[in-house]
């Protein structure tokens, strides 16, 4: 069997991995050294000067003050899915993509409640849904939920458009996932990506991290050659990577997904002088495209799919990706810093796998900020003291230990990005850090 045939079954992945634009990205002609040791970058400032630097005139204070304050006081089922002694979520996922997602949310909730919990209650898992990625059964999901005593969603489901999250909204019902989708970001208060609004067709943020990674370069700046679908996908994918990176794009080649080859990138590009080549056309193809890419091509060879914890396992794949470069917004397993012990330790509780998945990360960093919100919270928690704390007040959710997600202001996590980025190598068949998990810098 072919490495795209043994693939196949995760097809389905593209339709999430098809934003690929919301990654970040950057790349090195020459090779790298690896990081030594993690970089620490500094911490946003207080929420009160945080929310002046996003607005001198105070224009944010006075949105705040003058229409979300309204919201929040019409929330009419304050106690919904609360109780003295739990909280009650559910689970959404696509598990054609999202395996196993469940289970980061479970070691992080089992590690908090048997610390005690929040404000002395437990959190539960009600259920854990699988819409297998299609919309309609996704709505029809929410549908049937917001008829149930639950307070808030873990979302990690690539069919919840925005006729998905405008529900949940309606219905005032939190959710948490990664910001991705159209619904995590403005004019909606009711979804929480753990990395903010990834979403720059809705929230017109672009997410600029990946011009952190031009430190390999030694402070020149890359020329980029970006190989993309002939789609919807490729167009958003262009738009986003333009907006950050300008004329340093020297050139743009779009093709029929069915019909790209290696061949037809290598003739197009021949005469182009670029230190990247960033590949954008979903896991498949990536995997079957990249390896003629990475030796012919004399810079790097660029995705942001492929980090797939797991995936190298195969001696197939690994050989398909070996020399190449790869892009994640997780904190990648395999630079064993405190954020990722602490997933591996926690994992353990319930007696998780060793190599954890990226859908398993998702599920954990998603789950990492509810209880980071809950806590600011205290103990008088209910719908309304919930939004207000999230939405009026501003909570600052900030991992305590390196290599973790990066630092948001959950009222500006709408509009947004977080910006957190990590470039790793296959090496020897492994993942190999070349820049670290990192955060922007603060001024």
């Amino acid at each position: 069997m072919s490495t795209a045939e043994s693939f196949q079954k995760n097809q389905n992945i593209s339709i999430l991995l098809a934003l690929s634009f919301l990654f970040v990205a950057c790349a090195n002609a020459d090779l790298p050294e690896l990081v030594s040791a993690p970089m620490e970058t500094e911490r946003p400032q207080v929420i009160e000067e945080k929310i002046k630097e996003s607005s001198p005139n105070g224009e944010v204070v006075e949105n705040i003050t003058d229409e979300i304050i309204k919201e929040a006081e019409i929330i009419i089922e304050i106690n919904r899915g609360i109780s003295d002694e739990q909280i009650s979520i559910v689970v959404l996922k696509s598990g054609n993509v999202f395996k196993d997602v469940e289970i980061g949310v479970q070691a992080l909730l089992e590690r908090v409640n048997n610390d005690g919990g929040v404000g002395s209650r437990k959190i539960e898992i009600l259920e854990i849904v699988d819409d297998n990625g299609e919309e309609e059964l996704a709505l029809s999901a929410m549908q049937r939920i917001a008829e149930e005593d639950v307070f808030a969603v873990i979302l990690a489901s690539t069919a919840a458009n925005s006729e998905v999250t405008d529900f949940l909204a309606e219905k005032q019902i939190p959710f948490f996932g990664w910001g991705f989708l159209e619904g995590f970001c403005e004019p909606n208060k009711w979804g929480f990506g753990f990395n903010g609004c990834m979403n720059a067709a809705a929230s017109g943020v672009p997410d600029t991290s990946s011009l952190r990674l031009t430190q390999i370069f030694y402070g020149r700046t890359p020329e980029i050659i970006l190989v993309t679908t002939n789609d919807a996908a490729g167009s958003a994918f262009v738009s986003q990577t333009q907006s950050v990176w300008g004329t340093n794009i020297v050139e743009v080649f779009r093709y029929d997904k069915n019909a790209l080859t290696s061949e037809e990138i290598l003739s197009d590009i021949n005469e182009i002088d670029a230190d990247v080549l960033w590949l954008s056309v979903g896991l498949d193809k990536t995997i079957e495209l990249k390896k003629s890419l990475i030796t012919e091509f004399l810079g790097m060879v660029v995705d942001d799919v492929t980090y797939l914890p797991g995936i190298l396992q195969s001696y197939d794949v690994a050989n398909q990706l070996e020399g190449g470069y790869v892009f994640t917004q997780f904190p990648p397993q395999e630079e064993y810093r405190s954020a990722t012990t602490r997933i591996m330790t926690d994992l353990e509780l319930v007696d998780g796998p060793l190599i954890y998945s990226q859908a398993i990360s998702l599920g954990y960093w998603s789950a990492n900020l509810l209880v980071s919100i809950l806590n600011s919270v205290g103990p008088d928690l209910d719908l309304r003291t919930f939004f207000r704390t999230a939405n009026v007040e501003g909570a600052l959710y900030e991992t305590d230990f390196a290599g973790g997600p990066c630092a948001l202001q959950t009222a500006l996590s709408h509009q947004d990005p977080a910006g957190g980025a990590a470039l790793l190598q296959v090496r020897g068949g492994v993942f190999r850090p070349v820049v670290n998990f990192n955060c922007p810098l603060k001024d």
